[in-house]
């Protein structure tokens, strides 16, 4: 995993639990944020491993699939596991694995499957 890509991801994931830390009833749980960064983690791999990368409509079906993932992560905590900072972190993310696909893309390609 590139080290740009691996800083985003962190930064992401940290305010995620520092959220968790700074709150007395927490919406979710250190292990919901697990499973988001392996969500995450499987989708960079995915992406950076395939020799179908260059491939664009691969490489939006495996973006169509993580967003599709995250709704499914993100209903279960009433939507409040991924809120307005962590979608433009996600989204930045998802836009960065891309990049490094070699896919440079304009506008926010979750957007069209994205219910957070």
């Amino acid at each position: 995993m590139k080290s740009e890509i691996l800083e985003k991801k962190t930064y992401l994931l940290h305010w995620m639990y520092d959220f968790i830390e700074d709150d007395d009833e927490p919406a979710y749980l250190a292990s919901d944020v697990l499973e988001c960064d392996k969500v995450l983690t499987d989708f960079i791999d995915t992406l950076s491993e395939s020799s179908s990368h260059t491939d664009y409509a691969w490489v939006v079906s495996q973006v169509e699939a993580v967003v599709k993932e995250l709704n499914v992560l993100n209903a279960k905590h009433a939507g409040q596991l991924i809120e307005t900072d962590q979608r433009e972190d996600i989204c930045a993310l998802i836009d960065l694995v891309m990049q490094n696909a070699g896919h440079k893309i304009e506008e926010d390609i979750t957007e069209q499957w994205r219910e957070w």
